[in-house]
Parts: C-alpha cells; structure tokens; sequence
C-alpha cells in the first residue's frame, strides 16, 4: 500500500485565520469604543444628576430653613393671640371716637352707642358721655379697663376734642378713687 500524501495548504488557511481575527479585533474595538462612549455619557449624567441632586439638597435646606422660620412666626403669632385673648378675657376695652359725621362713638364688647355733638349745646353730650363711661367702670368685674380716645385730627374739633378730653380725665379721676387699674391711651389716626 501505498500511502499517499495529502499537501494541506496552510497559507491560505492561516490567511483566512487572520483575516478573521482582524474582524473580530476590528469589531471589538468598534464595540469597545461604544462602551466607552456610553460609559462617558453616563458617567456625564451622573455627574449632571448629583449636580442636581446636590442643588435640590441644597434648595431644599433653604426651604426647610424658610419652614422653620414660618413654623416659628406662627408659634409666635400663636403665642401672642393666646397673650392678646387673655389680656381682651380680663380687661374691659372702651373706644370712643368722633365719626365723620361728627357724632361720638363709645364702642365696648361689640357695641357701640352714638351720642350726638351739638356745638350750641354740648351739655347732652358731655353728661353722656360721662354717665356711658362711668356706667362702664361701675359695672365691669374685670382686673384692668382699657379707655382708647381715636381721633382724626384733621377732622376734630377742638371744642369736641377738649370736651372729650376733659370727661376723660374726670373718669381717670373716679376711676382712681375706686381703685380700678383704668389706662388711658389716644390715638391720633393721622400718625397711625
């Protein structure tokens, strides 16, 4: 028996072999350039989202700052209502004012009594005004009275201003003599 031999030619497979292996390395490199291309653009968002993430952190300690401060005007706010409601709860608050028309208001509890100014005659007024306030004082049981004289000085009389000013004082005066905390407070509405 013969043998016989079969010549294989390897150039040809090595050059298919290599060939090969180039596109493989050139697709490779494609796909490596890819990733790293989608590895940057994500890592550019990353950075992009602790950016914002850093900003809203930041907003929002500036906000939760702007809430405590709010959180603290209102337990302020509340504190002074619950101050202002008992002091009202304990005192007796007495307005007298001169409307447009000229007339006097005596305002107390929600009520309000108008009396008259005649320039002719001013006794009415004066007794009362006087009787009104000096009722006030007798009946009220509460520790401190409040006597607030609102004026519009541009729109007084002197005349009625120092008839109102007068029955005042005789009020602090009685008001003294009975031991009742009375204070007086006048109000020009033009400087307010």
């Amino acid at each position: 028996m013969k043998r016989r031999q079969i010549f294989i030619e390897l150039t040809s497979l090595l050059d298919v072999i290599l060939i090969m292996l180039f596109i493989l390395l050139t697709q490779a490199k494609t796909r490596t350039a890819e990733a790293l291309d989608t590895a940057a653009l994500a890592e550019s968002d990353a950075a992009a989202l602790r950016m914002e993430l850093t900003a809203a952190y930041d907003e929002q300690d500036v906000l939760q700052a702007r809430i405590d401060a709010q959180e603290e005007r209102a337990d302020a706010l509340q504190r002074q209502l619950w101050t202002e409601n008992l002091v009202l709860d304990n005192s007796l608050l007495l307005t007298v004012s001169v409307d447009k028309s000229g007339q006097i208001r005596l305002e107390t509890e929600g009520e309000a009594e108008t009396i008259p100014y005649d320039w002719a005659e001013d006794t009415y007024a004066k007794n009362r005004l006087r009787g009104l306030l000096l009722d006030k004082l007798k009946g009220t049981d509460q520790e401190a009275v409040f006597l607030v004289f609102q004026y519009d000085r541009a729109r007084v009389y002197h005349a009625e201003y120092n008839m109102i000013e007068d029955i005042i004082q005789e009020v602090k005066r009685v008001a003294r003599e009975r031991d009742i905390p009375l204070s007086v407070l006048e109000l020009d509405l033009q400087d307010a």
